[in-house]
């Protein structure tokens, strides 16, 4: 479980060797190494001062939904039709690996969220590291998320798991059939033009691309697992249904 990060008062520091040490009864998270001022900090689940990844592991997410539907339904006024077909997903827990992959500190100058603008650093604006704990305080008065993280960065914890829920607009379809006094001054026994959106909409508090992902990669065993899926593409069809 994600708890935000380590604070500078989490720690005693030691200004001849300008190093921190963390203080007493407070739980160390050994995943990411030795822990420091901004470093990602997990729940202490179990409680025994130790965060380990098999210790305080627990069930965070179930990418099985709730309940699932759709609606489709066909509408005319005079020579107009309209139809729509609506799909949702309620209830289900989606592993956002995207956001570990683009928040960590493999590229911490490339390809990053745009969350990291506020993390936690020790590089002042003018390029020096920081290291004294009151300046350190005033470099990171208003960071809101840790440092990125260059060791064992794939651990899944849960920032990464978001809600999944969605309703999308999977099509929508408009067409006009042209009125009978006209087709028949022109020899045609029905001509209909229409247009057609698929994917137009979609409504969702997932923060990835597209909330309906199964796998990650082409694996078929990781349901509700995003990592680097390609976004479902809107597109646009116009057309003309003529009979003679």
């Amino acid at each position: 479980m994600t708890d935000g990060f380590y604070k500078i008062e989490d720690f005693d520091y030691n200004p001849a060797t300008q190093t921190y040490t963390i203080k007493p009864g407070i739980a160390v998270n050994g995943v990411y190494g030795a822990p420091q001022p901004g470093s990602l900090k997990w729940k202490d689940v179990n409680g025994d001062g130790v965060i380990t990844a098999d210790g305080d592991r627990t069930v965070i997410g179930n990418a099985n939904p709730d309940f699932i539907g759709g609606w489709n339904n066909q509408f005319t006024f005079g020579n107009f039709d309209l139809s729509v077909f609506v799909n949702f997903v309620v209830g289900n827990d989606i592993y956002n690996a995207n956001k570990l992959e683009w928040t960590d500190g493999a590229f911490p100058n490339l390809n990053t969220l745009e969350i990291m603008k506020d993390r936690f650093t020790y590089i002042s604006p003018s390029g020096i590291r920081v290291t004294d704990p009151t300046e350190l305080a005033k470099l990171n008065a208003n960071a809101k998320i840790w440092t990125p993280v260059r060791v064992q960065r794939w651990w899944l914890h849960s920032w990464a798991v978001e809600d999944g829920s969605y309703m999308r607009i999977n099509n929508l379809t408009l067409g006009y059939t042209l009125p009978k006094k006209v087709m028949d001054k022109i020899r045609i026994s029905n001509l209909r033009v229409y247009g057609t959106v698929n994917n137009l909409a979609t409504i969702t508090n997932y923060s990835g691309y597209d909330p309906d992902v199964t796998s990650r990669r082409s694996d078929p065993l990781t349901p509700g697992v995003d990592f680097a899926a390609y976004p479902r593409a809107k597109t646009w069809l116009l057309g003309v249904n003529v009979t003679f």
